[in-house]
């Protein structure tokens, strides 16, 4: 049920936030995922090299990457394995229901910008990193409750505020280096 009214979501609002890939434009694969320890399921490949959690993860690590709602032809591939499969993406509507669709097909855990996240790499609670949502992703937080009713625990309520007011931190500013 979820995962349709996600996948509607996404097609009826595609504003570059909410994107539906054509499935011809391939996930990005990186790693050998037969003997991957870890999958990283993630919507910011870019962002992977500097954030400091990683490393808590056993190895090897095989990532799939891709941006807008995850391509059905990707399950399988996920499926294969029983190893531990993570996610990484931002504190937003668009990423948030991602993972929720994601995880109506697998038990993928949610390692994106949240309390902790911020924690990590001392971001937490720093209003320089805060973005306002846009008027689509404003709307998408009244449903994250149906999409993904326990986002809250998930986020921790720092982040689950933030939403709450119109505010979104994407990994990029999470792991941005303050200057002291």
């Amino acid at each position: 049920m979820r995962v349709a009214e996600i996948e509607s979501w996404f097609s009826s609002h595609d504003d570059s936030e909410f994107v539906v890939m054509p499935a011809d434009y391939s996930s990005t694969l990186i790693g050998n995922f037969a003997t991957a320890q870890t999958i990283l399921y993630t919507t910011k490949q870019h962002c992977l090299p500097r954030i400091k959690s990683l490393s808590q993860f056993p190895g090897p690590i095989a990532t799939l990457a891709r941006y807008g709602l995850p391509l059905v032809d990707d399950l399988p591939l996920l499926r294969q394995s029983s190893q531990s499969l993570i996610f990484i993406g931002d504190c937003d509507p668009p990423d948030l229901m991602i993972f929720a669709w994601l995880r109506e097909h697998l038990p993928i855990v949610w390692h994106g910008v949240s309390d902790a996240f911020l924690m990590t790499h001392g971001t937490y609670q720093n209003s320089c990193i805060h973005i306002g949502m846009g008027e689509m992703e404003r709307s998408a937080c009244q449903y994250l409750p149906d999409f993904f009713p326990d986002f809250r625990d998930v986020v921790g309520p720092y982040c689950a505020g933030l939403l709450d007011d119109g505010f979104k931190i994407e990994v990029e500013g999470a792991i941005v280096e303050l200057k002291r």
